[in-house]
């Protein structure tokens, strides 16, 4: 019988340990990092929002080498999900959070901004990536 709740407890220790406890402040600099750090580049060809899968708003990016990327923008603002255009050509450099985006008639860059994730508001001007423009 011992030996069972030892079990058990093992079990539910390393269950508890292996958990991702990131504070609200962790998660947010993940998620900046995260971007900060990827880069993407092509035509977009599709957009839409996966409403199986959260209602996460979804962009398709064709590279001519690569083949397409699936990129989700579930953390930026909806505004600019809903002003980027299928057709459109953007591109996202690595160690930068700005995204360049050319339509005929346009050719803008557009810092992304993180505004759907909760504590945005105090933890923004910590972020050493979003301070620093590149």
């Amino acid at each position: 019988m011992n030996n069972k709740i030892a079990f058990l407890l093992f079990v539910l220790t390393f269950g508890l340990n292996s958990c991702d406890n990131l504070t609200q402040k962790e998660f947010f600099d993940k998620i900046v990092y995260d971007e900060y750090h990827s880069n993407y580049e092509g035509l977009v060809t599709e957009k839409y929002i996966d409403k199986q899968n959260h209602a996460i708003p979804i962009i398709i990016i064709r590279n001519q080498i690569f083949g397409d990327n699936k990129k989700d923008f579930v953390f930026q603002s909806s505004e600019l999900f809903d002003f980027i255009k299928v057709g459109d050509t953007i591109t996202k450099k690595r160690e930068s959070l700005l995204i360049n985006i050319k339509r005929k008639n346009l050719d803008t860059l557009i810092k992304l901004d993180f505004d759907n994730i909760k504590g945005k508001e105090k933890y923004y001007s910590e972020n050493k990536f979003i301070t620093e423009i590149k």
